[in-house]
């Protein structure tokens, strides 16, 4: 399997990236994780539309070239069929915290997919509430960043209680999203989500529920503050992500039981047009 550094095309094994590297120095970085499914670049226009948010908001040199057209013919000179791919953008090596210049740097790596097709999982998922670093409530929470510790912490509480994902909560105590996921909720006929200022990241996924929820008039839609006690009256809870589509949670901490849902099928059969 190849990567591509700058346009270029090189073996995975190959290593590329020097010891001054920034990504690796000081997280200075920003990253999309995107689907291929037969061929096409699913919400393709979401990811540059975030990225380029993030690089302007960290002050990069951003090229003419980083458009939406540019990165699926550099993802295509790797990528084919259904994969998982991986577009890092870095800034240029040298200096300190303070960088010597502002120039990107991208990398894309693939993996493979076995479906083309988002799946709604047959068995819900079990989770639990990750309490030991509560996420800021700053524009930096939305983007995708390099710096995900406090990611890589929850992913190692989950392993630990043997849960399948684990809700995050913002310096406020409140939910804002899972360790790779959005969080819905459904209550009623009403959707809701916590705002991009709950400190959640802004998702592609996220976005494309939004846009389908809209377009259902007999849906409601509210970005709103999502308490803990909110989980215990809903009637489906969704974690949504740009691989996995819409996964629906069934048990919350070993004591919430919530049914098969009613709705996040017709989201997925929305998802897969």
């Amino acid at each position: 399997m190849n990567i591509n550094f700058n346009g270029k095309i090189f073996p995975s094994d190959q290593p590329i990236l020097s010891s001054n590297n920034r990504a690796f120095l000081y997280g200075d970085a920003l990253f999309e994780t995107l689907r291929m499914s037969e061929g096409n670049i699913r919400f393709l226009d979401f990811h540059i539309e975030r990225l380029l948010k993030g690089l302007v908001y960290f002050k990069y040199k951003i090229p003419k070239k980083y458009t939406s057209n540019f990165f699926k013919k550099e993802i295509k000179k790797i990528a084919e069929g259904n994969a998982r791919i991986r577009l890092t953008v870095f800034r240029s090596d040298g200096g300190l915290y303070t960088p010597k210049n502002n120039r990107p740097q991208f990398l894309i790596t693939t993996s493979p997919l076995a479906s083309p097709n988002f799946q709604l999982n047959k068995k819900g998922l079990s989770i639990g509430i990750f309490k030991d670093i509560k996420l800021p409530c700053t524009p930096i929470s939305n983007l995708k960043t390099c710096n995900s510790l406090p990611y890589i912490q929850a992913g190692l509480y989950k392993k630990d209680n043997r849960l399948d994902d684990c809700l995050l909560l913002n310096e406020k105590g409140r939910v804002a999203e899972a360790s790779s996921s959005n969080i819905f909720l459904l209550k009623k006929n009403k959707l809701i989500t916590p705002s991009l200022s709950e400190g959640c990241i802004a998702g592609t996924m996220r976005k494309a529920i939004i846009q389908i929820a809209q377009q259902k008039g007999e849906i409601l839609f509210q970005e709103k503050t999502l308490t803990l006690n909110a989980l215990n009256q809903a009637d489906e809870i969704w974690l949504t992500n740009a691989i996995q589509g819409i996964r629906w949670i069934s048990q919350i901490n070993s004591n919430q039981i919530l049914p098969s849902p009613k709705i996040a099928s017709t989201f997925i059969r929305k998802l897969n047009l």
